[in-house]
């Protein structure tokens, strides 16, 4: 059964193979943090292939990522069902997010920074109908975390596990708590 899978799995890439842009800065950032986050080995076109294949997450993060090309974006989606409840509805994401464990995951800010990390069952979005938060550069959002509001989250800060963040977060702060609150 893992050859006819592995089978599957290469023909099901050779059909999207002509359409991929691997010189997109971003996407290849994004290559690089799960390559090396998960200890993928090969080229950025196996890598590619691995993780479309074994990642539900990564797949709902390059169908963001390929928002501007619906009809690649349609493709990806029939050969490679994304995972249904993790939600991307951002403006802008730099490159090298990974998001671990993304069952039951909002993820709705104004913009995120490179190199975010974020785990499942996590809200980032409104508290009203106006702004998303805006969440740095190098950010960990753990487990169960809210992260809510017209808000600013540091670059280097790290979100506690079910913390609710309703205030700005300075750069490089743990955070942890209901409200949420500076523990070191």
């Amino acid at each position: 059964m893992n050859r006819v899978k592995q089978a599957l799995n290469r023909f099901r890439f050779l059909l999207i193979m002509p359409f991929l842009d691997l010189h997109d800065e971003t996407i290849n950032m994004d290559l690089d943090r799960w390559q090396t986050v998960l200890h993928l080995k090969g080229n950025r076109k196996q890598v590619l292939r691995q993780l479309l294949s074994n990642c539900r997450e990564f797949r709902n993060l390059y169908l963001f990522r390929n928002g501007n090309r619906p009809c690649f974006r349609r493709l990806v989606r029939v050969l490679y069902r994304p995972l249904d409840s993790l939600y991307i509805m951002t403006g802008k994401i730099g490159g090298g997010l990974f998001i671990q464990h993304g069952f039951s995951t909002y993820i709705a800010a104004a913009s995120i920074g490179q190199n975010c990390w974020i785990n499942q069952q996590v809200t980032i979005g409104y508290r009203d109908n106006t702004t998303a938060p805006v969440i740095g550069d190098n950010v960990t959002i753990t487990c169960g975390a809210k992260v809510l509001g017209p808000i600013t989250i540091g670059d280097n800060a790290i979100i506690g596990a079910n913390a609710v963040v309703v205030k700005n977060v300075e750069p490089g702060a743990v955070m942890g708590g209901v409200p949420a609150r500076r523990i070191k």
